[in-house]
């Protein structure tokens, strides 16, 4: 089981609605390179549900501060799939 205060497993169990839950970091960064359209797809949800995304702009700041959150779950690779999948979304916005 997740340990209630790792709030970053917690989230990516709910954004790539892992069954059973993402239990330490390595799962978590395991599910998320396995899945990367899927996990950018949640991102670019949650910035267009924010009130502070309103440009393109904006939203690529907003995939940034979610990606340094992060952090350790992501290496190098993964981060530029998440980027390139949340770019193509985007292309929707303008």
């Amino acid at each position: 089981m997740t340990p209630p205060g790792n709030v970053r497993l917690v989230q990516v169990t709910r954004m790539l609605g892992l069954e059973p839950p993402a239990a330490t970091e390595a799962e978590a960064r395991s599910a998320i390179a396995a899945r990367p359209a899927e996990f950018a797809g949640a991102l670019f949800l949650e910035a267009a549900d924010s009130d502070d995304v309103t440009s393109v702009e904006s939203a690529l700041e907003y995939l940034e501060a979610r990606l340094a959150f992060f952090g350790a779950m992501l290496t190098s690779e993964t981060a530029d799939a998440l980027r390139a999948a949340f770019r193509e979304r985007l292309k929707a916005w303008s």
